[in-house]
């Protein structure tokens, strides 16, 4: 398609010095003969620039972080002559601008969430006349990664749901004496505070907590569920945010949809690629001895995942998104 534009764009050009030939013939005058001569060479010369080979162009392709959000940036190599070459995006479909930079573009809408392993643009080339054009499409190997965007607001509503929760002493904690202490490390937010050892904390000039023999706190267990794409992108942003903001946390994230992603820290790319359930059937899941907050929407599936959850595992908070708004709102079961 871009080579038939090419050609259909230098014929109109070839039909005017056709022309001019055509009237230099018919009434053989000195400045029939004159222009067409000289529109003939300045065809020729345009055309000599179009032998430039476009394949061999190498386009860099960058992600650019503004307010929270990606932009995708092409940049040509700095030569000269690539002033002449414009270019336009077609996978995906974004509309390019030029960023003020010698041979430099960027998107004018933000990179939607995902993971782009290839990037198909068009290049255009015309000669410094604009008399003729040369096309050609190329596709990007690329490995660009754009996690959701953060959502601060949203993360800290979810914590504020959950910091009864997250601060409670766990169960099988014990108040009773005679407990060995094991090791000692850093106070995280959930800890038993009867468990802090407060003479180490002043000389370490941070909150210490005794580690009892067989008394390690069970870990975390963050679980997201989607069925569907309402409200997913400002969920999953409002997930993604709030896993980053309890880090400090023992936890293991589960995304479970398409496809089951398990993962100990936050991985960008599990998020970017995130995609809903799309059958009935209920994901199985082994997380025992963790302390579980499910994510989840009002489907059947969420609900079934719940009671199977609670029956590994009696430590299980369901965490619904409320139905307006996408707002959080957390049940403790």
């Amino acid at each position: 398609m871009n080579s038939l534009k090419s050609i259909g764009h230098n014929l109109i050009f070839v039909a005017v010095i056709a022309l001019f030939w055509g009237y230099a013939l018919s009434f053989n005058n000195a400045t029939g003969w004159a222009v067409a001569a000289s529109i003939t060479g300045i065809g020729l010369l345009s055309a000599l620039t179009l032998l430039i080979p476009l394949h061999r162009l190498t386009v860099h392709a960058t992600l650019v972080k503004q307010q929270n959000r990606q932009f995708l940036q092409l940049t040509l190599p700095a030569k000269p002559w690539l002033t002449w070459v414009t270019l336009s995006l077609q996978n995906p479909e974004l509309t390019l601008q030029p960023t003020g930079q010698p041979q430099q573009w960027q998107t004018t809408t933000p990179l939607p969430r995902g993971v782009y392993d290839q990037v198909t643009l068009n290049l255009r080339f015309n000669d410094p006349l604009h008399l003729l054009v040369k096309r050609r499409r190329q596709t990007l190997k690329t490995a660009l990664i754009v996690p959701p965007v953060l959502a601060s607001t949203a993360a800290a509503t979810i914590f504020k749901q959950l910091a009864p929760l997250i601060h409670a002493a766990p169960t099988n904690s014990s108040d009773a004496s005679g407990f060995e202490t094991q090791d000692f490390r850093p106070y995280h937010p959930g800890d038993p505070s009867n468990q802090i050892d407060w003479k180490l904390s002043a000389k370490q000039q941070t909150p210490m907590l005794r580690v009892l023999a067989n008394d390690e706190p069970a870990p975390w267990g963050w679980v997201f569920f989607a069925t569907s794409d309402t409200d997913l992108e400002a969920h999953l942003a409002a997930f993604y945010t709030f896993v980053q903001l309890v880090s400090d946390l023992p936890a293991n994230i589960l995304l479970l949809g398409a496809t089951q992603q398990l993962s100990a820290n936050v991985l960008p790319d599990a998020f970017a690629s995130y995609q809903p359930a799309n059958t009935t059937a209920v994901p199985a899941t082994a997380l025992r001895q963790h302390r579980i907050v499910l994510f989840a929407d009002h489907s059947a599936q969420a609900r079934a995942l719940f009671d199977q959850l609670q029956a590994q595992n009696l430590q299980v908070t369901r965490f619904d998104w409320a139905a307006k708004g996408g707002g959080p709102d957390a049940s403790r079961t």
